[in-house]
């Protein structure tokens, strides 16, 4: 049964590798996309992936917990189970970080992509001024259209205020899947500790055991022995006293019917 459920983890698992393959795969068409038509059906396969992606994320939580908690009321082999849940979770924890990593590399493209449209249509613009007119097209695209239109370059000045809106939203997601995704990474790393201490636990439990039947051994053992030398010591005082006795009946005997010593001249 145990296996069973280990081979299916892996197998979900692997379908997450699997998806953020193609989120990566994703990121990279809608940066390279040219036209809105094309960025809003690469953005719904991305949002489709994602939900896809972050549901498997909990499920595979969810069984890895329920193995944790089943591995934590058992002792039979002990060291077997705690070696296929931390591959397990190694494996998923290396999943998330993946997906992490993957997700803050196409935020900073696609941020670097704005700046490089920004400084087309205003070149002495500094950085901490493109930083300022991305933060308002996250928080008041009024500001950001004022902003990017105040050039000289007017026509293209629309182009990009319309590229760096729709880029705003892929952005936005990215932060949001980031924030996820630390979320789940942490909630593992807390499941992580708490397996540990359980076999800590387990194993001390064992351990003490152990050493108490060890000991019971011994104690068994040491009354044995003392019970054998206790029979072998009634045993020596019984015959000692059939010994005395016999004694005692020869002698009544031998002077009670006055018995004469004879000596040889």
């Amino acid at each position: 049964m145990l296996s069973v459920k280990v081979e299916q983890l892996k197998k979900d698992i692997t379908m997450i590798d699997e998806n953020v393959d193609t989120i990566e795969q994703l990121h990279t068409q809608a940066l390279m996309s040219s036209n809105d038509q094309q960025w809003h059906r690469l953005s719904k396969q991305l949002e489709n992936m994602k939900t896809n992606t972050k549901q498997r994320n909990n499920h595979v939580k969810q069984k890895l917990s329920k193995l944790d908690s089943i591995n934590s009321r058992q002792t039979k082999d002990i060291q077997i189970r705690k070696t296929q849940f931390s591959a397990l979770k190694k494996r998923f924890m290396d999943s998330i970080k993946r997906y992490q990593d993957i997700e803050r590399n196409y935020q900073y493209k696609y941020r670097e992509r704005i700046e490089r449209q920004i400084k087309i249509v205003k070149p002495e613009a500094t950085q901490e001024e493109i930083d300022d007119m991305i933060d308002a097209a996250n928080d008041d695209g009024q500001i950001f259209t004022q902003s990017i239109l105040q050039t000289s370059r007017r026509a293209h000045a629309k182009a990009v205020m319309s590229e760096v809106q729709t880029r705003h939203d892929d952005i936005k997601e990215i932060e949001k899947t980031i924030v996820e995704l630390h979320q789940l990474f942490m909630d593992m790393q807390m499941m992580v500790e708490q397996q540990k201490e359980v076999v800590e636990q387990i194993e001390q439990h064992a351990d003490t055991t152990a050493k108490e039947l060890e000991q019971g051994t011994k104690l068994v053992a040491r009354a044995v022995k003392t019970a054998k030398a206790t029979r072998a010591k009634k045993w020596c005082c019984f015959f000692l006293a059939i010994g005395i006795c016999v004694m005692i009946a020869i002698l009544v005997w031998w002077f009670g019917f006055n018995h004469k010593v004879r000596y040889k001249e």
